[in-house]
C-alpha cells in the first residue's frame, strides 16, 4: 500500500468574472489540482457544504452508486456519494472476490462471488470507508460518504467542475494519500460567479500507473 504523506493545501484564485444568468442562481465552480511538483492529481474530492437554506429545486440529483470489480481492481478507486445511498458491487471478472471493510464508517463483508452482482449496501453515516479483497490483497478502493449535498472528483486531468448556487460555503478536501488532522482540511469559500481556481498540494502525489495487479488468476 503506498505510503500516505501528510499535506496541506492551499487555493491559488482565479475568478473568470462571467456574470451569473438567470439560470436559478446556479454557477459553475471549476478546481484544477496539482501537488508541488506540478503534476496533476487524480481522486481529489471536494465536498461543499452550504453555509444557507438549500432551496428544493437546487438540490443535485445523483447517478446510481456502483463500485464495480474488474480485472482485480476496484472501478472506482474513489466513489463519492451521498449518505445514505446505497452502492452496488457487481463483479465483472470470472474470478471470486470477497469484499470487506473495517472502516468505523461502516463495516460490512460480502462473502465470495463470481460475475454476480452482490445485495446493495446502504451507506448512512458520512466519512471515508477503505475496501478491500481478502483474496486479491492488493486490491483497495474508497468510498467516501459525503453529508454535503454538492461533491466533486478530479478526473484523470487533475480536473472537477461542480454546479453549485450562489452563496457561502464550507470546502473540505480529501485524497487517498492525505492522512492526520489534514485528511479533511476545511477552507471557507464565497462563490457569487462562474469561478475556477487551483487547489496546491505541498507534497507529491506517487503515482498508481505501475501499480501491482498481483500473480496470476486467483
Amino acid at each position: 500500500m503506498t505510503n500516505k504523506l501528510l499535506l496541506s493545501a492551499f487555493f491559488l484564485i482565479a475568478y473568470s468574472g462571467i456574470a451569473v444568468g438567470e439560470k436559478a442562481h446556479m454557477v459553475t465552480f471549476s478546481i484544477s489540482l496539482e501537488d508541488e511538483s506540478a503534476n496533476l492529481v487524480k481522486d481529489g474530492v471536494f465536498l461543499f457544504t452550504p453555509q444557507f437554506k438549500l432551496d428544493q429545486s437546487q438540490m443535485p440529483s445523483y447517478q446510481p452508486a456502483i463500485m464495480n470489480q474488474v480485472d482485480k481492481q476496484f472501478v472506482p478507486h474513489v466513489l463519492v456519494v451521498p449518505a445514505g445511498t446505497e452502492v452496488t458491487f457487481p463483479n465483472a471478472d470470472s474470478l471470486f472476490h470477497h469484499v470487506y471493510s473495517f472502516s468505523p464508517t461502516k463495516q460490512f463483508e460480502l462473502k465470495l462471488y463470481t460475475e454476480f452482482t452482490a445485495e446493495p449496501l446502504r451507506f448512512e453515516k458520512a466519512g471515508v470507508v477503505d475496501i478491500g479483497c481478502n483474496i486479491h490483497d492488493w486490491m483497495l478502493g474508497y468510498i467516501v460518504v459525503s453529508d454535503a449535498p454538492y461533491f466533486g472528483k478530479t478526473n484523470e486531468e487533475g480536473q472537477t467542475t461542480i454546479v453549485l448556487p450562489i452563496g457561502e460555503y464550507r470546502v473540505s478536501f480529501w485524497h487517498p494519500q492525505v492522512d492526520g488532522e489534514q485528511a479533511f482540511s476545511t477552507r471557507s469559500v464565497s462563490v457569487s460567479s462562474d469561478t475556477s481556481k487551483q487547489w496546491k498540494l505541498t507534497a507529491t502525489i506517487e503515482s498508481d500507473d505501475n501499480f501491482d495487479f498481483g500473480f496470476g488468476d486467483y
